[in-house]
């Protein structure tokens, strides 16, 4: 891409955002129309459009939709679909489930996953009856749905995201092509909490431990800890964290500065490690994981108790043991050298006192 074309880019997406209603989630990517021979990634096919709630037709200033339904119940809100180019635009609008990844962060299922949960409840009206809404040049359409919440559903948080996305099929450059399709989205968070008995709760599992010393002997080391924070409750939790590394004796090191879990569904889970330092070799340490639960802001959780979790492990002093084995054996060497010296110096005198009255 050209200078000139960057700079055009970077002006007009100023503009954009200029223009765009707050609270509106905005995309640029390329369009949907098949292009057998374009590349995803072709600068005369870039598209910029957005997404948000809506009230009466129109933007409101919602970031996401937070619904609280008992089960069997529904309820209608509408979503915004915002065309902020020159040309009409073709949107796929579908739900999809909201997942954790292996570290914690949210993410939005594929297209290609068919919903389970909170996804599987909301269905659109769409003016063309379908999964895809044609939005005019320089339009907004608002699209209503309907959320119901099944009877048999567990009481408690669901997360869900409203996705807009484009979709571009191609070739990859080369003498040897091959079609690819690439899928550009964009989503607004929808929670759902079913009404019923809360109980926030989360448990840290699989907790190990290992120590790394310096070239220091006399320096301490880092020890590495590994565990799993799972939510075992029924709403979404974050948490505070602190991992500390205590000896028989001796002050207790602190990891610094550990970010808070992000956000977990129920039933999900966050692998986290941690590296501890200024750990003291001094024997068998304990390593604590303590997690102080912290709510979404809004909302209305029961007190939650801190989740904690400990392993022993040992931090050997290997390199200064190696020393100190080397100057023993140097010193029983010198001693066995010495008293073999001696004793070779006391036979040769015996052997001339022996001699001198034969002669």
């Amino acid at each position: 891409m050209s200078s000139r074309r960057v700079a055009a880019l970077g002006t007009l997406l100023a503009l954009i955002a200029l223009v765009v209603p707050p609270g509106t989630a905005v995309a640029s990517g390329a369009s949907p129309s098949p292009s057998p021979s374009a590349s995803a990634s072709d600068p005369s096919r870039i598209v910029t459009f957005g997404i948000a709630p809506a009230t009466k037709g129109k933007v409101d200033r919602r970031p996401n939709f937070n619904l609280l339904l008992p089960k069997g119940n529904s309820a209608k809100d509408s979503i915004a679909l915002v065309n902020l180019t020159f040309k009409p635009l073709t949107l796929n609008l579908y739900a999809a489930d909201a997942v954790n990844t292996p570290d914690g962060q949210l993410s939005v299922q594929p297209a290609s996953v068919e919903p389970s949960d909170a996804a599987s409840w909301v269905t659109f009206k769409t003016p063309t009856g379908k999964g895809y809404v044609i939005v005019p040049p320089r339009t907004t359409v608002v699209v209503p749905f309907t959320v119901k919440v099944p009877d048999g559903t567990y009481v408690g948080d669901h997360l869900a995201g409203i996705v807009a996305s484009t979709v571009t099929r191609g070739q990859t450059p080369g003498d040897r092509t091959t079609d690819v399709e690439f899928e550009q989205r964009i989503a607004v968070r929808l929670g759902v909490r079913v009404a019923g008995e809360l109980a926030p709760s989360l448990a840290v599992e699989n907790v190990t431990a290992t120590y790394s010393g310096t070239l220091n002997p006399f320096g301490s080391g880092v020890a590495t800890v590994s565990y799993t924070v799972r939510n075992t409750g029924n709403v979404r939790l974050g948490g505070a964290q602190k991992v500390t590394i205590a000896g028989l004796v001796g002050g207790a090191a602190v990891a610094d500065s550990l970010p808070d879990v992000p956000m977990l569904l129920p039933n999900s889970e966050a692998t986290v490690t941690v590296p501890v330092e200024g750990v003291r070799p001094l024997g068998p340490v304990t390593a604590t994981v303590e997690i102080v639960p912290l709510g979404v802001a809004g909302d209305a959780n029961p007190p939650s108790e801190v989740a904690s979790s400990s392993v022993v492990i040992w931090a050997v002093p290997w390199l200064l043991l190696a020393l100190i084995l080397v100057v023993v054996f140097a010193v029983l060497a010198w001693l066995r050298l010495r008293r073999s010296s001696r004793g070779s110096s006391s036979s040769t005198q015996r052997s001339r006192r022996v001699s001198e009255p034969v002669a």
